[in-house]
């Protein structure tokens, strides 16, 4: 089980990979929270050119994304496309699903896959 400080340095790279490659991201007001079957609860703010992880539960989080530890850390890595996580049952998402694209290219400009 991964702790919320080892999702956020992952997620804080990817971010700063990311803007390097689209500076429009930092311009970006959403937040995602993340539901850890297996682990913590977390959310994503991407709020005034910076992103913020934070442990606990946001009270109006654009969407919720629902996936186990193993599955999110594959996501984050690269390893597994969050589209076929998706598609596949491995991950769920509640609220805007169409804007978790937006955190998908975030995803992948911070991995190298866009």
């Amino acid at each position: 089980m991964a702790s919320v400080e080892e999702f956020k340095k992952v997620i804080e790279d990817l971010f700063a990979k990311a803007i390097e490659k689209e500076p429009s991201i930092k311009s970006w007001n959403k937040v995602y929270q993340f539901a850890v079957k297996d682990g913590p609860k977390f959310y994503v703010e991407i709020k005034d050119g910076a992103i913020n992880v934070v442990e606990g539960e946001h009270p109006r989080p654009i969407a919720t994304l629902t996936t186990d530890s193993e599955t999110l850390k594959k996501i984050l890595s690269g390893e597994l496309d969050a589209m076929k996580a998706f598609m596949t049952r491995k991950i769920a998402i509640t609220g805007n699903v169409f804007d978790t694209m937006n955190l998908k290219k975030l995803i992948d400009l911070g991995t190298g896959k866009a």
